[in-house]
């Protein structure tokens, strides 16, 4: 758990350096690879402002109507009516192509952004990891490294200058993910980064679960799950069927993506939250 804790130490000295804080609306990630040839041991970024995905509405278009969703959506996590907030949050779907991996790091972009709260962005969907692309990044190890070679948490964390959000990604798809995800190790590491700091949150973007078994494992790890949905695709009896599978108890709620601003007549579940995928 010492590694686990320096690597977390080295992320945030990283937010908290001139050269990381740049503001959004001038958003770029840049290359530290010839610091890497120095050490094996330090959290990389890269450049190429194109490369990063525009569909980060949090980021590109704060004013919008997504994003300000998004905001709804942080406001609700970090100032909860009742109960305690929820410092790991699990986003998940019913079926692929729903828009988890969008919501998920518009999420994170989101939480970053506010005045005191640090982001770890995990991406625990190693089967298909895409978090790390969505922020510009090329394929590069992660998770799965992490937890089949034992490689150093803090070689494989990526520092975005989005200040205070740091991502772990995905990594190579390995032969077997759901013993990996399942294993002790991982729920030592969540347990770990999720216990360390009292301002630090962890999105945890994972696989559908009815097509893996490992999202269930994590379910009852953390303390609070996002399920997100396509507007007019997921089957609503699917959609109860995972509340009762991952307990409704710690569903944070159901977010619709995909939603067609034109039509503005959805009035959908009492926990639904409007968003559209552009």
């Amino acid at each position: 758990m010492g590694k686990i804790h320096d690597a977390l130490v080295k992320s945030d000295k990283e937010s908290k350096s001139p050269t990381s804080a740049k503001k959004a609306s001038t958003y770029k990630v840049y290359d530290r690879k010839a610091k890497e040839k120095e050490s094996s041991d330090v959290i990389r970024t890269v450049f190429k402002n194109s490369d990063v995905d525009k569909k980060l509405v949090s980021l590109f278009e704060p004013q919008s109507f997504e994003a300000e969703q998004f905001k709804h959506l942080r406001t609700n996590i970090l100032f909860p009516i009742s109960g305690k907030q929820p410092r790991s949050i699990m986003v998940t779907s019913a079926v692929p192509g729903e828009g988890k991996s969008f919501v998920a790091s518009n999420l994170a972009v989101s939480i970053a952004q506010n005045i005191d709260q640090h982001v770890l962005l995990m991406d625990c969907d190693i089967r298909k990891a895409t978090i790390h692309s969505n922020f510009g990044f090329d394929e590069t190890g992660g998770l799965s490294e992490y937890l089949s070679k034992g490689t150093s948490l803090s070689s494989l964390l990526l520092k975005t200058e989005i200040n205070k959000l740091t991502i772990l990604p995905g990594g190579k798809p390995p032969e077997n993910p759901a013993e990996l995800v399942s294993s002790n190790q991982m729920s030592t590491l969540l347990k770990e980064v999720t216990s360390r700091y009292s301002n630090r949150y962890i999105i945890i973007d994972s696989p559908p679960p009815h097509l893996t078994s490992e999202t269930n494992v994590i379910a009852r790890q953390v303390d609070g799950i996002l399920l997100v949905v396509k507007s007019g695709s997921t089957d609503r009896a699917m959609v109860e069927e995972l509340l009762e599978m991952m307990g409704k108890e710690k569903v944070l709620g159901v977010v619709l993506n995909w939603f067609d601003m034109s039509s503005m007549k959805y009035h959908g579940y009492n926990k639904y939250s409007r968003y559209r995928k552009s």
